[in-house]
């Protein structure tokens, strides 16, 4: 897996490719400029809907931070996941985060 750095470093040069302020990126995904510092910094890690705007807002794919679909490492039900959440439309974003901690709350309590 990328580090959080690494992940830091490509979010900046891409939202410096877009010609796009710290200010500009971070009111368009509604987080703090000080939060997207710490992100682009690798000290901080960017929560799913954040993420996911700012993939939308900077037009980027996972294949820009290196992960291909053909990586051993990424099966197949693991890929298929990846792109459902990807083509999450935005508006609902905060429902399907629900829905996800409503499952793993599920799971979790199976597992005891």
């Amino acid at each position: 897996m990328i580090d959080t750095e690494t992940i830091g470093k490509i979010i900046k040069k891409l939202r410096v490719d877009k010609n796009l302020t710290q200010e500009t990126l971070a009111e368009k995904i509604d987080i703090s400029t000080n939060y997207l510092s710490k992100v682009e910094r690798g000290l901080s890690k960017l929560n799913v809907e954040a993420f996911l705007k700012m993939a939308e807002v900077l037009s980027f794919s996972l294949q820009d931070f290196g992960i291909e679909a053909s990586q051993p490492s990424v099966n197949n039900d693991r890929q298929k996941l990846l792109e459902r959440i990807l083509a999450i439309p935005e508006k609902d974003t905060a429902l399907y985060m629900q829905t996800l901690d409503f499952v793993e709350q599920l799971i979790n309590k199976a597992r005891k």
